[in-house]
């Protein structure tokens, strides 16, 4: 167990290879977000101008912990 730890914190990887795998992880997160927030927008019905973009952005972002809030309300 330790020794699978220790190889694959040792494999070091260029900064090309950590963007590249920062975006792969960052294009589904980010499009599941924008799906929630979309199906999600009852908060958003009284907003206007600047705090409706920035509660927009916000539900992108934070969509896990709207999710579990979500279920744990019903």
């Amino acid at each position: 167990m330790f020794d699978t730890a220790r190889r694959v914190l040792s494999y070091e990887m260029s900064v090309a290879e950590f963007i590249g795998l920062v975006i792969l992880i960052a294009i589904p997160y980010g499009l599941i977000g924008v799906i929630w927030t979309l199906t999600h927008t009852s908060h958003l019905a009284d907003m206007e101008g600047v705090d409706l973009v920035i509660s927009f952005l916000g539900s992108i972002v934070c969509w896990p912990v709207l999710a579990f809030s979500d279920v744990c309300m019903t």
